[in-house]
């Protein structure tokens, strides 16, 4: 759970989000998951947390412009390893496809 502006938010990831993600990003996830070794680039990491997060006990994620403001945000408090672990966190947990036999 991400705290922010006195809301709790959510990532969560599945199929269709990750194909916008990698449509943004012009990267396919695991591509850049093993290119990187784990650590996104900057830009990246904002668009993952981007498209993917949501108010907690919402259906609905929220807007891009407003997930890249939490995501700037986000990794000026905490920092960018720290979100970036929780990022892949919600991935293996979401999208285990990508980490079958890792």
């Amino acid at each position: 759970m991400i705290r922010y502006d006195g809301k709790n938010y959510d990532l969560k990831y599945n199929m269709k989000r990750i194909e916008i993600i990698e449509e943004v990003t012009d990267m396919p996830t695991l591509a850049e998951l093993r290119r990187t070794g784990g650590m996104f680039g900057l830009k990246s990491l904002k668009t993952y947390i981007a498209y993917g997060i949501k108010e907690t006990g919402s259906d609905a994620f929220l807007p891009a412009k407003k997930g890249i403001e939490i995501a700037e945000k986000l990794i000026e408090q905490n920092g960018y390893a720290d979100v970036c672990g929780v990022v892949l966190e919600c991935l293996e947990r979401d999208c285990p496809f990508f980490f079958q036999g890792a």
